[in-house]
C-alpha cells in the first residue's frame, strides 16, 4: 500500500496544481466574460431591446463559456498532464483529477438539469483523458525510451 501511495502522491499533487492553474484561468475567463456581458447589455439597452433579448445576450456568453472556453481549458490541462504524468497507468485519474474545477464549473450551469448536467461531465472527462493520452504519446515520440544494458 506504502509503496502505491509513494507512486500516486506525485501524480495527485500533479494534478492539484494544474486543477489550480485551471482555476486561475477560469477567473481570468470569467473577468474577460463579465466585460464583454456589460458591453452587450450596454449595446442592447441604446438599441432599446426588450428583456428577453438582454436574457438572450447572458444565454449567449453562458453558452461561450461552456461550449468554447471550458472544453479548451480541460484539453489544455489534459495535454499538461499526459506531458508530465510520471506514471502512465494512472494518467486517466490524475486528469479527470486536474479538471474538476471546470467540471464543477460546467455542472453549474445545468445544476437543475440532470440530463445534460451528465452529459456534460461525461464529455469533458473524456476530453480529459483522451488529450492526456495525447500527451502521453507527445512525451514518448518526444523522449525516447531509455536503452537498457544488460
Amino acid at each position: 500500500m506504502k509503496k502505491w501511495l509513494r507512486s500516486v502522491v506525485p501524480d495527485l499533487f500533479l494534478a492539484a496544481v494544474v486543477a489550480l492553474l485551471v482555476t486561475v484561468a477560469m477567473n481570468q475567463l470569467d473577468d474577460t466574460e463579465i466585460l464583454r456581458i456589460h458591453a452587450d447589455a450596454r449595446a442592447a439597452a441604446e438599441d432599446g431591446l426588450t428583456l428577453d433579448e438582454r436574457i438572450d445576450v447572458l444565454g449567449g456568453s453562458i453558452r461561450r463559456s461552456t461550449l468554447l472556453h471550458l472544453p479548451a481549458l480541460i484539453a489544455f490541462s489534459g495535454v499538461v498532464v499526459g506531458l508530465a504524468c510520471r506514471n502512465r497507468r494512472w494518467v486517466w485519474l490524475t486528469a479527470i483529477g486536474s479538471t474538476l474545477p471546470a467540471l464543477i464549473m460546467g455542472v453549474g450551469y445545468f445544476v437543475d438539469r440532470l440530463l445534460p448536467a451528465s452529459f456534460l461531465v461525461t464529455a469533458y472527462s473524456a476530453l480529459a483523458v483522451l488529450t492526456a493520452l495525447v500527451g502521453v504519446a507527445l512525451r514518448q515520440r518526444l523522449v525516447p525510451a531509455k536503452v537498457q544494458l544488460k
